[in-house]
């Protein structure tokens, strides 16, 4: 580790400063030729052979080199003990390959791990700090983004997003003192999509065993860090929530979700406002890969109560049968007019979201609809319903607009784009040649999706450019919120925003 001057940031910095530089270059050295672009991903994590090196610098994104040096203040990293793996689930047989670095002993800013993503869905190669910004905006728990160049050998890889990983780092930042609690990923897995319907036993088992296969690593619901280990006893938290999401045991039909009952148990064991103003910016930004159409592709973290677990010490078994659960968001590339399915993703009806996920299930080889009680049954409740429509009128009033998104994006001097063009540009030796790291557009297309913001299609899959997507689900949802607010007044919910996260309860 290396570094000086009051502008370097060292190992030990917090996240907040590393995420807020523009961009960085990971160099490798010593890697396996074969492996640079190879045949097969390498789906399982590849230990840096012996003489192996990583190092991580501060880089400006307006350099024209592939690889610049490292500037005066040296690297920020280097590392002989690592390994590296390809990661996602569309990328992962991609071109342009997703790349996950586990530092080994070595951290940056508290992190032991980097996760690149080659935004190869992405022409505008900017949809996802994009998202992470607003997410940022609405006090939601949700990882920070910046860019990075990947150079492997000498061999420039391209452009990647920098996404904070959602690990115990992360948990530690996020969760202040909590960050030992049941971290679950969720999948399309052994159960199918991540629901979150309610599941029970023939013989009336309603435990955690319902939502864990034995023998299987293709969980749905998987736990990836926990402070209770061990088989089903492990999921017990898991199913509490999910029954009282789903009403159970509340009298009465449909109409039980909206009750003060219903209210009162959910703000139990959910930071159910931190949800709600993450269901407003999705629903804004097209994000259909996750708790949406697919459902999967987010996080549910039980930190427990204050005292009840969380922490070292006595009471983590109160952490199980007494949880307290925050969704956390991840994977955005595919927002804001990424479509594969012929939907207009910009139209969907802020209220009833399974309504435009029809053809997303028929291309899938499923009838119906999606899935969805943790947002349908919030939504039925007045109390909840409220108040996500107010912060989404509040987000249309401030961020989400085409002046506040135009403004993001920039111009050819400031902003994203000027962020990203010379390091996308470098992915191409010519303006209509086929990128040599793999990625699906030239740099004319990219030029022309994320500035000039003009629609492409290749094949199957169609992009809307960024400002026409935003001016059509702004104008869309004034429309839908002129209707719902005949029954639910602007301002109703009481509430201020911006809001901060919710505090744990005590």
């Amino acid at each position: 580790m290396s570094g000086s001057g009051a502008e370097t940031i060292t190992a030990t910095a917090a996240q907040e400063e590393f995420f807020a530089r523009p961009m960085y270059t990971v160099h490798v050295e010593g890697w396996p030729s074969d492996q640079i672009h190879p045949s097969h991903p390498l789906e399982r994590p590849r230990t840096a052979p012996s003489g192996a090196r990583l190092r991580l610098w501060e880089t400006d994104p307006r350099d024209g080199r592939h690889i610049p040096p490292p500037n005066g203040s040296g690297a920020l990293l280097e590392v002989a003990e690592f390994s590296l793996a390809n990661s996602g689930n569309r990328t992962l047989q991609a071109p342009k390959r997703s790349w996950k670095v586990d530092l080994g002993d070595g951290e940056v800013a508290g992190m032991s791990c980097l996760n690149l993503k080659s935004m190869y869905n992405d022409p505008s190669q900017m949809r996802e700090a994009l998202a992470w910004w607003l997410f940022r905006c609405s006090g939601v728990p949700a990882s920070r983004h910046t860019y990075a160049r990947l150079g492997i050998n000498g061999t420039y890889l391209g452009l990647f997003s920098v996404i904070e990983q959602v690990d115990k780092a992360f948990l530690r930042a996020h969760f202040a003192g909590r960050p030992r609690g049941n971290l679950y990923k969720v999948y399309c897995g052994e159960l199918g999509g991540g629901t979150l319907e309610h599941r029970a036993g023939p013989d009336g088992d309603d435990s955690g065993r319902q939502y864990l296969t034995p023998g299987t690593d293709d969980q749905t619901y998987r736990l990836k860090s926990f402070a209770h280990a061990g088989g089903a006893e492990g999921y017990d938290d898991l199913a509490s929530f999910i029954r009282v999401l789903n009403g159970i045991g509340l009298p009465g039909g449909d109409e039980r979700f909206d009750s003060d009952g219903f209210a009162d148990s959910v703000r139990r064991v959910f930071a159910v406002e931190e949800f709600l103003r993450w269901a407003s910016v999705n629903v804004l930004v097209g994000a259909w890969d996750n708790y949406f159409a697919t459902p999967a592709n987010y996080y549910l973290y039980n930190s427990g109560k204050s005292g009840n677990g969380g922490g070292a010490g006595d009471g983590e078994g109160d952490l199980v049968a007494d949880p307290y659960v925050t969704f956390i968001p991840w994977d955005y590339d595919n927002t804001f007019g990424i479509d594969y399915f012929g939907t207009s993703w910009q139209y969907t009806n802020l209220v009833d979201w399974p309504s435009n996920t029809v053809e997303y299930w028929r291309r899938n080889g499923h009838g119906g609809t999606s899935h969805i009680p943790l947002v349908r049954n919030l939504l039925r409740n007045r109390t909840f319903r409220r108040y996500y429509l107010d912060h989404l009128e509040h987000l249309l009033d401030t961020v989400f607009n085409p002046d506040s998104i135009d403004s993001m994006i920039g111009t050819e001097t400031a902003g994203l784009w000027a962020r990203v063009r010379s390091a996308a540009y470098l992915e191409s030796d010519t303006p209509n040649g086929w990128p040599f790291t793999g990625r699906q557009y030239t740099n004319d297309e990219v030029y022309h999706s994320a500035f000039k913001q003009y629609e492409l299609r290749h094949g199957e899959t169609f992009v809307l450019g960024i400002h026409h997507y935003v001016r059509m689900r702004y104008d869309r949802a004034r429309q839908q919120l002129a209707l719902l607010r005949q029954t639910d007044p602007a301002g109703s919910s009481g509430a201020s925003f911006p809001a901060e996260p919710t505090a744990v309860p005590g």
